[in-house]
């Protein structure tokens, strides 16, 4: 979940207080360990037992206290905790020298305790630059404006860009440009070359705003004219794309995405495993701002559950924790084969490079060093991110659609039956196919017929949430998976997908057509298995297949 700049200063500014409060209890309990361990010179083992104790508390501090805007408690609790590994390692004793450093270290953590030093303001602002945006809530519609001389034309094009989700405003006229610009801000200017008669009067029009800072969208231009000339003027206008009528809508819509970077991603799903509540807390924050989901553990003993209820793609892993270490978590998490190939990137105050190379044996792929940057956080998750999808994509997606390929949807299928399962939830499946595919690919050829099939995959992509699984199943048929979703919203839902679809009109040399879908439904907990639900769903299209097609039944 993304926040705003407000709300952000607003909730790093609670976390930066609560720390602060806690800070002193949590010297306290320092010198309280180092008191303890002053009084046990003739107990080895209690000894042992208290200076444990001050190097996990001082690990902490080190870890944390930059983080909340304390950079001199994270430098002493370093060296208060590197002074203890000496005595831990036998590198160092016990002796009188040992206890005056600690305790002068104890007093120092103190008075930086009243010193904290830089800003939330300061904190969000590198957020926002690492994220990429200014820290608002993502709108899924783009905003397109159309100039368009002939009226009934830049209607048609806003009528089939709707369809897409896309925002659009029309004007018929380049004098009115400059006006309509100013009214708000647009994604891409989407622009035909001829007005009045005179071919070259938009390209004229639209460079000399261009040059005066008008236009500052990508432009996407379209024209009767196929002409060098013309692709010249369009080209030294800073035309992003041109396309030639008559102008195919899926061809537009493929046009914007690729100038907007329009595809519709899920967000990036991070969990993050840390025992101390406050890091946790603060990570959240982090990644959220950069539009990341996360689910934050504190208890590493709930990592299988989370896993499959969660499914993340990114594992932030403290190293040392309670009961078990981060390196036996990460062993355990490679013990299940479908999370086998997740990165996990160890996020601990570790500075020992040999330490932090025998945690990545037992199946890390990262380590980072607390503390760390907002800024170096977000960039290295995005990053191990970025890859992990990328070559998931390889095996898991359709190459023509991008959507999931037939085995990863049942895989999916199973997870999602499984997690509606436990939490005793609706979920739709639904089961898609073309109509007279087959007379598509006879009479235009199946270059056409590609270009319909990545045109419904788009429309389902556009249409349905980020949290719902598309796949497409083979050839022209396609399912998809709809969590926490009754049958009764499924059913509108892809009624409106429906009608929209069959309202795209395809262009080719010899004429224009349009094609419609069918679709069948069906609901767990209705149907409890994968097998059953499956059947029930492709029972439902073959019903819609039979009363005619263009349509969608529910499973009964």
């Amino acid at each position: 979940m993304a926040h705003d700049s407000s709300t952000m200063e607003r909730k790093l500014q609670v976390l930066r207080v609560d720390y602060a409060e806690k800070l002193a209890e949590r010297i306290d309990n320092i010198s309280a360990y180092l008191t303890a361990m002053s009084q046990a010179r003739g107990d080895d083992a209690a000894r042992i037992a208290a200076l444990e104790q001050v190097r996990n508390a001082t690990h902490k501090l080190a870890g944390s206290g930059a983080t909340f805007g304390f950079p001199a408690i994270s430098d002493i609790a370093k060296d208060m905790e590197a002074a203890c590994k000496d005595v831990l390692h036998g590198t160092s004793d016990y002796g009188s020298a040992f206890f005056d450093r600690l305790y002068e270290l104890c007093g120092r953590l103190r008075e930086a305790a009243n010193t904290p030093i830089g800003s939330v303001v300061e904190e969000t602002q590198e957020i926002a630059s690492a994220s990429g945006r200014n820290l608002k809530a993502d709108v899924r519609q783009k905003a397109l404006l159309v100039l368009d001389a002939d009226a009934a034309e830049g209607e048609q094009i806003k009528r089939e860009m709707e369809r897409f989700g896309f925002d659009v405003r029309v004007i018929n006229h380049p004098e009115k440009l400059e006006e309509e610009l100013a009214k708000g801000p647009i994604d891409v200017l989407v622009s035909g070359l001829k007005f009045c008669g005179n071919k070259t009067a938009a390209i004229k029009v639209l460079g000399e705003l261009r040059k005066k800072g008008g236009i500052g969208a990508p432009l996407v231009v379209y024209t009767s004219q196929d002409g060098m000339d013309e692709r010249l003027g369009a080209a030294r206008i800073g035309a992003n794309a041109y396309l030639v009528k008559p102008m195919d809508m899926a061809d537009l819509v493929h046009a914007l995405d690729d100038v907007t970077e329009f595809t519709l991603r899920e967000p990036f799903r991070v969990l993050i495993i840390d025992d101390d509540e406050s890091l946790v807390r603060h990570t959240e924050l982090v990644l959220q701002g950069a539009g990341m989901q996360t689910l934050a553990l504190t208890n590493p003993f709930d990592v299988l559950d989370a896993l499959d209820d969660f499914s993340p793609e990114l594992i932030l892993l403290d190293l040392y924790m309670p009961k078990c270490s981060g390196s036996e978590i990460a062993s355990v998490i490679r013990q299940r084969q479908e999370y086998a190939g997740i990165p996990i990137v160890f996020l601990s105050g570790e500075t020992d490079k040999d330490k932090q190379l025998s945690a990545m044996e037992l199946g890390g792929d990262d380590f980072l060093t607390k503390p760390i940057r907002p800024s170096h956080l977000i960039s290295s998750v995005r990053i191990r991110l970025g890859r992990f999808r990328e070559l998931r994509s390889y095996m898991a997606r359709d190459s023509m659609t991008g959507l999931f390929n037939h085995t990863t949807t049942k895989q999916l299928m199973e997870t999602e039956i499984a997690r509606a399962q436990r939490s005793n939830h609706k979920m739709t499946l639904a089961s898609l196919d073309i109509d007279h595919f087959k007379n598509v690919n006879d009479t235009y050829g199946h270059a056409v017929g590609d270009r319909v099939i990545k045109t419904l995959a788009r429309l389902l992509r556009q249409r349905l949430r980020g949290v719902d699984i598309i796949g497409r199943m083979g050839g022209e048929e396609f399912a998809a998976i709809l969590p926490d979703t009754g049958i009764d919203e499924a059913m509108a839902l892809f009624d409106q997908i429906r009608v929209g679809f069959s309202e795209i009109v395809f262009h080719t040399e010899e004429a224009s057509f349009s094609v419609t879908i069918s679709c069948g439904l069906a609901q767990f907990p209705d149907y409890d298995s994968i097998n059953a639900l499956s059947d029930a769903s492709d029972k439902a299209l073959y019903t819609a297949k039979h009363l005619g097609r263009n349509l969608v039944v529910r499973a009964e």
